[in-house]
């Protein structure tokens, strides 16, 4: 088999590692790039082509949904590090790849697995003097000194959760520990991120699957809520469940994928809006709405607060408003500290408010939105 080959499979085989932070587009998961080895990563305000790949996609554990689980007949192959490093370098210097996310397989045990992730960015960094972008996937059990080695040499590390709770792990995987495993390691990671900021100067993340269990919307966003604030955690990932052949969840529903855009909304809320966690609004199987962004839910089942005078309200109370964005609200703030004022649905309109959205929430010159037409 040749070497392309090989890539080909261990790129397929890192379908559930997510390496773009924000995709809301509900036919298209993963933005693919026209080679079978790219993918395009937003870091910053650009889209970089990131080298995705495993080591292995051999592995011992019994993932009910990964094509890569122990009992999955898929076609197993490996690369050695020294052989990805060389792979890697030949797509870094044709400009096809501008950085590296690595993960792999539990070919014998984390111990070897971490060692093998390790030397590949050893080889890049000493042998090829390669400085530019690496993403290494911390496995769970990794001992601390191999997650210290590893964020010494990467710019971000990563650690899949997979799971919002220990029941929910354990009805996919009997191979993990959930607390053990994962939660402690990713304890390790921040105390080490703490204490030496140098370390994975781009910081760390999660990745959790969604609808591979019967685990809610609310217990998701509790538990990603919580890891963020208590361990700094820089993103959280979700994927879409997507059932493999011949994987014990084969017969499995597919997720719908607007649930993740609105687990991803629900993070940017909480990052960019300041919507507190008790603000969100679940339906009784503690859901979210899949037909309106949580946003405007949070608007409507609170319209006692209700329209409000764009003139006079707070930053928050704008950006609280459905319709009205970080940019269109520090506009408005702007133009209030010139002393002067909103008139009219067309003056907001011009500074970026989506008119539909917001005219039932706001009042202009005390005029409700019925009488500013």
């Amino acid at each position: 088999m040749s070497t392309y080959k090989d890539l080909q499979i261990l790129s397929n085989a890192a379908f559930y590692d997510k390496c773009n932070t924000r995709n809301y587009n509900r036919d298209n998961i993963l933005r693919k790039n026209t080679d079978d080895c790219i993918y395009n990563a937003k870091m910053g305000n650009r889209e970089i082509p990131l080298f995705k790949i495993l080591l292995t996609n051999k592995c011992k554990n019994d993932c009910a949904y990964c094509i890569n689980c122990s009992k999955h007949k898929n076609q197993k192959v490996e690369l050695t590090p020294e052989e990805l490093a060389h792979c890697y370098m030949k797509y870094y210097e044709d400009n096809t790849a501008e950085g590296l996310f690595l993960s792999s397989g539990i070919k014998k045990d984390a111990d070897q697995t971490m060692h093998e992730l390790i030397e590949t960015a050893h080889i890049l960094r000493n042998k090829y003097s390669y400085q530019g972008y690496i993403h290494l996937k911390v496995i769970p059990g990794a001992t601390r000194d191999d997650i210290k080695h590893a964020m010494q040499l990467a710019d971000r590390v990563s650690i899949n959760i997979e799971s919002a709770t220990s029941e929910g792990l354990s009805d996919l995987a009997t191979t993990k520990d959930y607390n053990k495993d994962i939660i402690k390691r990713i304890s390790w990671i921040s105390r080490l991120s703490n204490r030496h900021h140098e370390l994975a100067p781009s910081g760390f993340t999660t990745q959790l699957i969604v609808g591979a269990n019967d685990e809610t919307d609310k217990q998701i966003i509790d538990q990603t809520h919580h890891l963020r604030k208590k361990y700094k955690i820089t993103n959280n990932y979700f994927s879409s469940f997507i059932p493999v052949k011949d994987t014990p969840l084969e017969n499995k529903k597919i997720s719908d994928p607007m649930r993740t855009n609105r687990l991803y909304q629900i993070e940017y809320l909480f990052s960019q809006y300041h919507i507190k966690k008790d603000e969100l609004i679940f339906n009784d199987d503690g859901f979210l709405n899949l037909k309106e962004d949580p946003k405007y839910n949070i608007a409507v089942n609170n319209m006692d607060k209700y329209p409000i005078d764009v003139n006079t309200a707070s930053y928050n109370e704008l950006i609280h408003i459905p319709g009205i964005g970080i940019k269109t609200a520090r506009r408005i703030k702007a133009l209030k500290r010139k002393n002067k004022k909103i008139t009219s649905l067309k003056q907001l309109k011009d500074m970026g408010a989506n008119i539909n959205r917001c005219k039932t929430f706001v009042k202009i010159k005390g005029q409700y939105q019925s009488t500013l037409f």
